[in-house]
């Protein structure tokens, strides 16, 4: 098994995985998730950490929304120093009420690259 460089805990997986542990990679696609689905201003004494995607439920489907995820995902990718984005790919689905982002990343410590994808539903 490969020495973790980082270590860490989440409770999103804990029925299919029945631990609390997070190591390198998986962890930190949990933390862009975090950041990701947290809104902007709710975290105590960082105003500006977070994303306006969690408050586009009900949004249209169309270019702005669009925009925003796409602004939102890029200032997330760039924040964290673990990642670095090579490509990002925003595609709304109409027919399934969602907006869809793949985002093509490299981890930086492990010279891996991977997909991150996240669908974000909207109205």
């Amino acid at each position: 098994m490969a020495q973790a460089i980082y270590r860490g805990f989440s409770t999103a997986n804990w029925l299919q995985n029945k631990s609390f542990s997070l190591t390198n990679i998986d962890l930190v696609k949990q933390d862009l998730l975090n950041q990701i689905w947290t809104i902007k201003g709710e975290r105590v004494m960082m105003p500006n950490f977070g994303t306006r995607i969690p408050i586009l439920a009900f949004e249209p489907n169309d270019s702005t929304t669009i925009g925003i995820i796409e602004e939102d995902l890029t200032a997330v990718f760039n924040y964290d120093p673990r990642v670095k984005l090579l490509s990002l790919n925003v595609a709304s689905l109409p027919n399934n009420n969602a907006i869809v982002a793949i985002a093509n990343l490299l981890y930086v410590e492990f010279q891996v690259t991977g997909v991150l994808n996240i669908e974000i539903p909207t109205s």
